[in-house]
C-alpha cells in the first residue's frame, strides 16, 4: 500500500522545534513490510503553505491510506486535518496514532472520526492493520486499534508491542525532511527567549529509550507501555552514523528518562570517550541517579546542560506528585551538578491537589535557597490520562470532557482563561498565586543579570554585543537578531513583544543569567523612543487613559520604563480576571460599550498587550477617537 504519514505542527511558522521521530519509527518499519511512505512534517513548512502540500499529495491518486500522528495538544489541528482530508478525498481511510489515541478512546473516536485508531507503540499494531485492510480482512479482529462498528467504536484491546527496540530498523528520518529540520536551526548557536547558547549548533533527534518507569501524576507516557531501553553500543554505533550522514554535532536525546541508573549513563560515557567523538548532547535524567563522577563524565564527553524533574521545594508535594524524591535530594543534586559545571533546566509546578499557600511559600524559599531563578514557575496541567486528570473528572472540575481537551490546544488561553484549580484554594486565591509566580519568573531571572561590554547595532532587528558572565567573569559574544519571533515583515507585533529578555547559557560555568531587552542596543532605542512619548505626556501635563492592566511583565516592564502614576486617569483591561486588580495606583475597570465612550478625545496609552489590536478595533468601530494613541506593540512595526 502507498501510505501518506502526517505530522502536524503545533505553529503556524516553519520551525524546528519537534521532530516527529515516532512516526518516523513507523514508516521505517512500515517499508520492511512492503508499503511504501511518503510523509509531510508539517512542521517544516509555513502555516499557509500546508494546504497546498497536502492537496498536492492527494490528488495524485496514489496514497491509499493516510496516518496521522500526534499528542493531544493536537487535537484542535487533527481535526481541521481530518476534515481537509475528507474534502480533498472522502473515501480515503484516515488512522489515528499517537498520544491522542492513547487517552479517551471513545471521545476521541466519535469527535475526530477517523477510520481507526492504534494504541500504544504503533510498529506491529498498525503494519498489522495496513495487512488486515489490504487483504480485506475483518479489521475489527486486530488488537490495539479502535475501529467502527457501525456508528459505534469498539476497543479491540490490548495490542502487541515490540519488546526488543534493538531489532527494529532505525527511524526513516529522510522521509521526514531531517535535512529540513537541521536547516530551519540557528548554524552557530541556539537562540530562544528561554535558553540562548553559543556553544552548540545544530541539534539532531535521537532516541535511546522508550517510556519511563516512574508513575508521576501529572505525566502520562502516552501509551508508551513499559519501560524498554536500546543497547547503548547501538546508540553510539547511530551517533557516528548520523555525524558522517549529516554533519551534525549536536544531539537531543529525546527519551522522558535517558537512564534509571548511572552505570548506563557512564558506559555511553566511556564509548564517547573511546571512539574520541567530539559532540554536545542534552538528556533528561532523576536527581536521585547521578552523582559528581558521572556527572564529570558527561561533562568531559559534552554534556553540559541536563533537563531535571524538579517541580517542588515542598516534599508534601513531592509526595503527592509520587515524584520519589525529596528537596534533599533536589538540594544535594543542585550541588554536584553545578560543581560538574553543567547548566540546569528544569521547572516550579503549581497547583497539585496537595499545593497550599505554605507549601508555595516554601517552595519559594527552597527556589531562594538553591539560586534556582532559572527553573521558573508553572501550572500543573491536568493532561487527559494522568492520574490527575482523572481526579480532576471524578471531582466534577472537569464537566465536559471535549471542550477541555480543545482548551489545552491553546496552553496560553487555558492558562489564563481556564485553568482547573484542584486545591483547596478559592478560585481568586489560585489564579492571584498563578499570576504572582509568573511574574516572579521574571524578578527571578534579573537577580543574575549578565553585564554588556559592549554592543553595536548591526541592522534594524540585529545587535552584536559581548556580554559578561555574572558567576565566572567569563565573555562571549552574542549576534542576535532580536525579537526571535518575527516573520518576513519583521516582528510578530502579538504579545509583549521586546519585553521578555534573554537568558544566555555561560559556556564556562554552565550557568543561566538575564540579559534585558532593553540592553540590546537596537531594542534600547525603542524603550528610549517609548520613554521620550510618556515623558512629553507628562511634560504637557496631560492625563493618560492606560491600557492594559499588566499582570505577566508589570514589575519587570516598569522597572525599565517609567510612568508617573500622578498622569494617570484611569486604567481599563479587556480581561474580566483583572477587574478592580490595581495597577499604576489605579482600580482596573473592564472596558464594555459604556465607559470605553470616556477614551473620546484623551491620550491612550496601550503597554504590551496580546489584543492590542483588538481595542484599536474597538475604537474604529464605534467612531471613538482618542487625542492621540501611543501603543507600545507598535513601536515594533
Amino acid at each position: 500500500m502507498n501510505i501518506l504519514l502526517i505530522s502536524p505542527s503545533y505553529y503556524q511558522q516553519a520551525n524546528a522545534s519537534y521532530f516527529p521521530l515516532g512516526l518516523a519509527c513507523i514508516s521505517s518499519y512500515i517499508k520492511t513490510q512492503g508499503h511504501t511512505v511518503e510523509g509531510l512534517n508539517f512542521n517544516h513548512m509555513h502555516h499557509a503553505d500546508r494546504s497546498r502540500r497536502l492537496n498536492d499529495v492527494l490528488k495524485t491518486g496514489k496514497i491509499d491510506l493516510v496516518g496521522i500522528s500526534g499528542l493531544t495538544v493536537a487535537f484542535n489541528e487533527i481535526d481541521k486535518l481530518i476534515k481537509e482530508i475528507r474534502n480533498i478525498q472522502s473515501d480515503i481511510p484516515i488512522v489515528l496514532g499517537g498520544g491522542i489515541t492513547a487517552v479517551e478512546g471513545e471521545l476521541m473516536m466519535n469527535t475526530l472520526r477517523p477510520n481507526y485508531a492504534v494504541v500504544g507503540e504503533g510498529e506491529f499494531i498498525f503494519s498489522r492493520l495496513l495487512k488486515a485492510i489490504e487483504n480485506n480482512i475483518d479489521t475489527c479482529k486486530i488488537a490495539g486499534i479502535w475501529c467502527w462498528d457501525g456508528e459505534n467504536p469498539i476497543y479491540t484491546g490490548e495490542g502487541e508491542s515490540p519488546k526488543h527496540l534493538d531489532e527494529l530498523p532505525l527511524p526513516d528520518l529522510d522521509t521526514f525532511e531531517i535535512k529540513e529540520h537541521i536547516q530551519l536551526q540557528e548554524e552557530h548557536g541556539q537562540y530562544s527567549n528561554h535558553l540562548t547558547r553559543v556553544d552548540v549548533g545544530r541539534s539532531f533527534p535521537i532516541s535511546a529509550s522508550r517510556s519511563c518507569p516512574f508513575k508521576c501524576t501529572f505525566c502520562h507516557h502516552a501509551g508508551m507501555g513499559d519501560y524498554k531501553k536500546r543497547n547503548i553500543v547501538k546508540v553510539v554505533d547511530q551517533i557516528e552514523s548520523y555525524i558522517d550522514t549529516y554533519g551534525v554535532t549536536c544531539f537531543s536525546i529525546y527519551d522522558e528518562l535517558f537512564s534509571a541508573n548511572k552505570a548506563r549513563v557512564v558506559e555511553f560515557c566511556k564509548l564517547l570517550k573511546e571512539r574520541n567523538l567530539n559532540i554536545k548532547w542534552f538528556c533528561q535524567l532523576r536527581m536521585d541517579q547521578i552523582d559528581l563522577p558521572m556527572l564529570q563524565m558527561m561533562r568531559e564527553t559534552g554534556c553540559n546542560y541536563i533537563s531535571f524533574g524538579i517541580e517542588s521545594g515542598s516534599d508534601a508535594v513531592l509526595d503527592s506528585m509520587k515524584k520519589k524524591i525529596t528537596k534533599k535530594i533536589i538540594a544535594d543534586a543542585v550541588k554536584i551538578v553545578r560543581e560538574a559545571k553543567i547548566g540546569i533546566q528544569g521547572n516550579f509546578l503549581f497547583g497539585d491537589p496537595a499545593e497550599t499557600e505554605e507549601t508555595i511559600k516554601e517552595s519559594l524559599q527552597f527556589q531562594e535557597d538553591q539560586q534556582l531563578y532559572f527553573c521558573d514557575w508553572s501550572a500543573v496541567i491536568p493532561y487527559a490520562g494522568t492520574p490527575i486528570y482523572n481526579f480532576a473528572v471524578q471531582n466534577g472540575l472537569i464537566e465536559d470532557r471535549e471542550i477541555f481537551m480543545r482548551s489545552l490546544c491553546n496552553i496560553s488561553g487555558y492558562l489564563y482563561k481556564s485553568q482547573v484549580n484542584m486545591t483547596k484554594m478559592s478560585d481568586e486565591q489560585y489564579k492571584d498565586w498563578y499570576i504572582y509566580l509568573r511574574e516572579i519568573n521574571d524578578e527571578n531571572h534579573r537577580k543574575r543579570c549578565t553585564k554588556v561590554v559592549s554592543g553595536n547595532i548591526l541592522s534594524r532587528w540585529k545587535s552584536e554585543l559581548t556580554i559578561s558572565c555574572p558567576c565566572c567573569s567569563h565573555q562571549q559574544t552574542l549576534s542576535l537578531d532580536f525579537p526571535f519571533e518575527q516573520d518576513e515583515n519583521g516582528p510578530i507585533l502579538s504579545g509583549s513583544v521586546g519585553v521578555q529578555g534573554v537568558n544566555v547559557l555561560c559556556p564556562e560555568c554552565a550557568r543561566k543569567m538575564h540579559l534585558k531587552a532593553k540592553d540590546i542596543p537596537h531594542i534600547g532605542v525603542i524603550y528610549d523612543q517609548f520613554q521620550k512619548e510618556i515623558d512629553a505626556i507628562k511634560d504637557n501635563n496631560e492625563k493618560i487613559i492606560v491600557v492594559p492592566s499588566l499582570d505577566r511583565f508589570a514589575t519587570t516592564f516598569l522597572e525599565d520604563i517609567y510612568i508617573d502614576k500622578e498622569i494617570v486617569d484611569d486604567v481599563y483591561d479587556m480581561r474580566e480576571f483583572r477587574k478592580e486588580k490595581y495597577f499604576l495606583g489605579k482600580a482596573t475597570k473592564v472596558i464594555d460599550d459604556n465607559n470605553i465612550e470616556s477614551f473620546d478625545g484623551k491620550t491612550l496609552v496601550i503597554l504590551p498587550f496580546i489584543e492590542y489590536e483588538k481595542i484599536i478595533g474597538i475604537l474604529k468601530d464605534k467612531a471613538i477617537t482618542p487625542k492621540r494613541i501611543v501603543c507600545w506593540n507598535e513601536f515594533f512595526s
